[in-house]
């Protein structure tokens, strides 16, 4: 390990401490930034390690039920527009028995009421991603109807199919085993809440009006969460440009990738390679 790896951890998380100071404006977590020329935009940084969002691709997952796969490229677009992150952001979309699945920053999982079917060597590399120090994001989604918007959907609801079928893999002896039994609320102090926008009442709950869920959850690895579950229908704002007050989702997907930032600077740059 490089002896400066140890100082940009704790940088790290001294930052996240200050995020989460009441009171204050929002601060970016971004290890060693660097700023602007005086001419450019004063709030901007910029961090020199790519950042690879991969969404995962599955059997049986049908497009714009069980995925949207314009919410990568619709989040995306409001990060570079709306923070002062001047990233280097990669875009895929793999299936879990790829390589590659181990370059990338963080993982973006959803379903809906598809059927899952993982191999073993899509558990295996899903494993390797997580306890190597990387980030699945994963979420149960309902796409509102056109007339109805979300109702009669099951939006925020417990123990839909989705939900019911991810924390079984997560407890696959091939992914994390018992580690995969631990689910937490994340409490609304959360430095996730606050590592850029700041949400200080937890995650918005415009996408799953009426549900019976009020909080993300997480299982953390060796104290670091390492994968963070929705039933709240965020990820629906991204990807939907009708959806209402849907800046507020965009907003916590932006402290996402915040937050996935400086949990790759602190196990390092992913492999080089094909992205």
């Amino acid at each position: 390990m490089s002896p400066t790896r140890p100082i940009l951890a704790i940088s790290l998380l001294l930052a996240i401490a200050v995020l989460a100071q009441p009171g204050d404006k929002p601060r970016i977590a971004i290890p060693e930034p660097t700023r602007q020329s005086p001419s450019s935009n004063a709030n901007a940084v910029t961090t020199a390690n790519p950042f690879t969002i991969t969404a995962v691709k599955y059997q049986m997952a049908r497009k714009n039920r069980d995925s949207f796969p314009q919410a990568i490229p619709e989040l995306v677009a409001f990060f570079r527009k709306e923070t002062g992150v001047a990233a280097t952001i990669y875009q895929n979309e793999l299936s879990l028995d790829s390589q590659r699945i181990l370059n990338s920053s963080l993982l973006y999982m959803t379903g809906n009421d598809a059927v899952l079917q993982i191999s073993a060597k899509e558990k295996e590399n899903l494993g390797k991603f997580l306890i190597s120090g990387g980030l699945l994001y994963a979420e149960e989604i309902r796409q509102s109807g056109t007339d109805s918007g979300l109702s009669g959907q099951e939006a925020g609801v417990a123990g839909t199919p989705f939900d019911r079928q991810f924390k079984a893999l997560m407890r696959d002896p091939l992914v994390l085993g018992n580690q995969g039994k631990s689910w937490e609320k994340m409490p609304s102090t959360h430095p996730l809440y606050r590592s850029y926008f700041d949400f200080p009442d937890g995650p918005p709950l415009g996408g799953a009006q009426g549900g019976n869920i009020f909080a993300l959850e997480m299982l953390e690895l060796r104290g670091r969460p390492a994968v963070i579950f929705s039933d709240l229908n965020i990820s629906w704002y991204w990807g939907d440009p009708l959806a209402d007050s849907r800046d507020r989702g965009l907003q916590l997907g932006c402290n996402l990738i915040v937050y996935a930032m400086t949990q790759q600077a602190m196990r390092g740059s992913p492999p080089a390679g094909r992205r």
